[in-house]
C-alpha cells in the first residue's frame, strides 16, 4: 500500500511510519527514499521536531523580488481565498519574505504554523518542507501532514516552485501555496508553478536596460557552447561549462576585475590564470561600456602545475589573497630567499602579517627611539628570527645606528617593517642593504576584499550587493578599516547575513571613481610603478617621473593613490 496523504489509508501508514522514526529511529523498508533520507538528515542535525515556534530574523522586504512578487501574490491570494489557501514567498535562503492570506481561517492557519516574515524555513530549522526542498533541488515539490517531521506542519500541505531571476538564471525564492490537509494537490502544484512565473515575468520587466543589454551580451557569445561569463559585480550569467571550470572564489575574484574595470574606465589585464590552472580571457562584454565583464575560460592543460602548488608560502601562513597584486608580493618574498628584508608600505596594509608568514615564530620587538631599544635589537639578534615593526619612528642618527648594528656579523633572520610617508628609509638602505619589497595597499588588491572580509565576519554571510559595495571604498585604513568596518556590520546585521544596508554609511556613500581615458589611465600605471621602483618614497617617485613634488600629490589624489 502506497505511502499517500490523499487517502485516509496513505496518510494512516505515513503517521505510523513518522511516530516509528521519532521512537524508535527506523523506517519501514519501503517508505520513499527522499522521504527517509529528509527525516534522517533531521535527526542527525538534532532537530527539535517538538518545538512550537519557528525561529525568525529580519529580513528585508525591499527587494527586487519581493516588489515583483507583491502584486502577483496579492491577487492570487484573492483568487485562493475559496480553496483555503495562503500564499508565502521565501528568499533563497528560506527565510519568509512575505505572506499573503485573503480571509480570517486562512490566516489563522499561519498563526498556527507560525509562519510570518522574517520566519526560517531551512531544513536545519524546520525540516524538509515545501520551502526548502524546492531551494535544495531548484525544482518544484508538494509535501503534506506526517510527511513533514517537524510537529506544527502535521496538518499542512504545502506545494512549493522556484522563482528563477530571468536575466542571472540565479534562484532568487520560492512561492509556496500552503493550505489545510485534504486540498487537491495537483491544483496546488499548478498554482504554485503559475505563480512563480508571473514573477519572473515582473523580474524581467523591471531589470534595468543595463541589465537586459548583459544578458543579451551572454547570449550572443554562445552559453551553449561555451565556457563564458559575464559579470558586472552585481548580476552573474555563468554558462553551465563555465560554472564546471570555475569555482565561486573564482567568480568573486573576476567580479573584482569587473568592479576595477569599471572604476578605471578599462581593464588592466587581459588574461589571468587562476588556482587550478584554468586560463581565462577577459574583455568588455559591451562595446564602449567599461561596466560590464565578458569571462571565456579554457581548461587547464594535462599536467600542469597549478598555481598553489608554486606559491604556497602564504596560504601556509593563513594569509588571504590571490589578486595579482598578492601574488606579486608573493614572488618576491620568495625570491629574497635568506635575505633580509625591509617590508614598505602604507598603515594597516598588513606588513607585520607578511613579516610572520617569512619568519615563522619570530622574536618582536617594536621601535622605540631611544638607545634602550637598540640595546634589545643587539641582543634579540642572537634569537633565529626577528621581527622589527615601525622602524620609521627612529629618527636619522637612531636608524644609522640600527643599520649599522644589522650589518654586523650575526646569525639571525632579520625583517623590518616601515610605514611609507614617515622616517629615514634612506638610512637604513645605505648602512643595511636589505631586500625592499613593497606591501600592496588595499585598494590595489580589490579581488581579495570578498575574502578579506570574510575572515574578519567569523562565519557570517556577505550578499553579493554587500561584497561590491566593500570592494568599490578606498580602504585609506586598509586592513585595520575593513576588520573595523566588518566587525560593526556584523553587529549591526545581528544575523548570520550581512547586506549592503548593514555595512557603514560611509562606504555605502563612498562616490564612484571618475572614468579614466586612456591617457590618464596610462598615466595612472607610471605613477604607480613609479611609486614601487622608488618604494613609496614620494619624492624619489617625482624624481623618476620628471615632475614636482606638489604635482605629484595632486596626481596622487586625483588617481587615488595618495
Amino acid at each position: 500500500m502506497a505511502y499517500e496523504i490523499e487517502t485516509r489509508d496513505g496518510l494512516a501508514r505515513l503517521r505510523r511510519a513518522r511516530e516509528l522514526f521519532l521512537t524508535e529511529r527506523r523506517v519501514p523498508h519501503d517508505l520513499p527514499e527522499w522521504l527517509s533520507a529528509a527525516w534522517r538528515r533531521s535527526c542527525f542535525g538534532e532537530l527539535d521536531v517538538t518545538r512550537e515556534y519557528v525561529p525568525a530574523a529580519p529580513v528585508s522586504q525591499e527587494t527586487p523580488l519581493a516588489r515583483a512578487a507583491a502584486p502577483v501574490l496579492t491577487k492570487l491570494a484573492g483568487d485562493l481565498a475559496g480553496l483555503g489557501a495562503a500564499v508565502v514567498l521565501s528568499d533563497r535562503h528560506a527565510r519568509v519574505v512575505g505572506c499573503w492570506a485573503d480571509g480570517e481561517d486562512v490566516g489563522a492557519h499561519l498563526d498556527r504554523i507560525d509562519t510570518r516574515p522574517g520566519a526560517d524555513l531551512s531544513e536545519s530549522s524546520t525540516g524538509t518542507n515545501g520551502i526548502s526542498h524546492v531551494l535544495d533541488t531548484g525544482g518544484p515539490f508538494v509535501i503534506g501532514g506526517p510527511e513533514h517531521i517537524f510537529g506544527l506542519y502535521q496538518h499542512t500541505v504545502c506545494a512549493g516552485a522556484p522563482v528563477t531571476d530571468p536575466v542571472t538564471r540565479k534562484l532568487s525564492g520560492a512561492v509556496a501555496v500552503v493550505c489545510e490537509l485534504g486540498s487537491p494537490l495537483r491544483v496546488l502544484h499548478a498554482v504554485a508553478m503559475t505563480a512563480t512565473a508571473a514573477i519572473e515575468r515582473e523580474l524581467l520587466h523591471a531589470a534595468s536596460a543595463h541589465e537586459h543589454r548583459l544578458l543579451e551580451a551572454y547570449l550572443r557569445a554562445g552559453p551553449g557552447r561555451f565556457p563564458i561569463a559575464v559579470l558586472d559585480g552585481r548580476t552573474r550569467l555563468v554558462s553551465d561549462a563555465a560554472a564546471s571550470l570555475l569555482r565561486p572564489r573564482d567568480i568573486e575574484t573576476l567580479e573584482s576585475y569587473a568592479i576595477e574595470a569599471a572604476r578605471d574606465g578599462g581593464l588592466r589585464t587581459r588574461e589571468l590564470i587562476l588556482d587550478d590552472g584554468v586560463k581565462v580571457r577577459l574583455r568588455h562584454a559591451l562595446p564602449g561600456d567599461a561596466a560590464g565583464l565578458l569571462v571565456v575560460a579554457e581548461p587547464p592543460r594535462a599536467g600542469a602545475p597549478r598555481r598553489h602548488d608554486r606559491l604556497s608560502l602564504f596560504a601556509g601562513a593563513g594569509l588571504v589573497g590571490g589578486s595579482p597584486a598578492w601574488r606579486s608580493l608573493e614572488r618576491s618574498v620568495v625570491r629574497a630567499g635568506q635575505r633580509p628584508l625591509l617590508l614598505l608600505g602604507e598603515p594597516g596594509a598588513g606588513k607585520a602579517e607578511v613579516a610572520r608568514a617569512v619568519l615563522g615564530e619570530p622574536l618582536v620587538l617594536t621601535a622605540a627611539d631611544d638607545d634602550a631599544w637598540l640595546t634589545e635589537v643587539e641582543a634579540a639578534l642572537a634569537a633565529p628570527a626577528v621581527l622589527l615593526r615601525h622602524v620609521e619612528r627612529l629618527h636619522r642618527e637612531r636608524a644609522a645606528r640600527l643599520a649599522a648594528l644589522l650589518a654586523t656579523g650575526h646569525s639571525a633572520r632579520v625583517v623590518a617593517t616601515f610605514t611609507t610617508g614617515a622616517g629615514c628609509a634612506e638610512v637604513l638602505r645605505i648602512g643595511w642593504s636589505p631586500v625592499e619589497i613593497l606591501v600592496p595597499s588595499l585598494r590595489e588588491r580589490t579581488a581579495d576584499i570578498p575574502a578579506l572580509a570574510q575572515r574578519f565576519a567569523e562565519g557570517a554571510h556577505f550578499t553579493q550587493d554587500a561584497r561590491a559595495t566593500l570592494q568599490r571604498h578606498d580602504w585609506p585604513g586598509n586592513l585595520v578599516e575593513l576588520k573595523a568596518a566588518v566587525t560593526a556590520a556584523r553587529e549591526e546585521a545581528a544575523g548570520p547575513t550581512i547586506s549592503a544596508r548593514h555595512l557603514p554609511g560611509r562606504l555605502r556613500s563612498s562616490p564612484a571613481h571618475p572614468r579614466l581615458t586612456e591617457l590618464e589611465k596610462a598615466e595612472r600605471q607610471a605613477i604607480a610603478d613609479a611609486l614601487r621602483t622608488a618604494a613609496g618614497n614620494r619624492v624619489r617617485a617625482a624624481a623618476l617621473l620628471g615632475i614636482g613634488r606638489a604635482t605629484l600629490y595632486r596626481k596622487l589624489r586625483r588617481y587615488g593613490l595618495a
